[in-house]
C-alpha cells in the first residue's frame, strides 16, 4: 500500500470515528431536557439532514480509489461544523 493510500485510509477511519461521535451527540441531545421544544426539534432535524449528507459523502469517498481520494482531500471542515453545532446544542440543553 502506498503512502497516499495509507493516508486516505486513515482519513476514512477518522471520518467514521467522527460520525460515531456525531451519533453519540445526537443520542445525548435527544435525551436532554427540552429536546422536544419546537426550536430544538427543528435544529436537530437540520443537523440530522446534515449528518445524512456526511454519510453520503463518506460513501462516495469509499467508492473512489484511495489514491484518487488522497489527492483530492476531504470534507473535514463540514464534519467539524456539524459536530460543533451539536456540541453547542447539547451544552445548551443540559444547562
Amino acid at each position: 500500500m502506498t503512502t497516499d493510500e495509507q493516508l486516505a485510509e486513515r482519513n476514512i477511519l477518522h471520518y467514521e470515528a467522527r460520525l460515531k461521535h456525531i451519533d453519540e451527540l445526537f443520542e445525548k441531545a435527544s435525551k436532554a431536557p427540552g429536546a422536544e421544544a419546537p426550536e430544538t426539534s427543528r435544529e436537530l432535524a437540520e443537523l440530522k439532514e446534515e449528518r445524512g449528507k456526511l454519510v453520503d459523502t463518506l460513501e462516495q469517498i469509499k467508492e473512489k480509489s484511495l489514491e484518487a481520494w488522497a489527492k483530492e482531500g476531504g470534507p473535514m471542515v463540514i464534519w467539524d461544523l456539524v459536530a460543533e453545532r451539536l456540541e453547542k446544542l447539547v451544552e445548551r440543553l443540559e444547562k
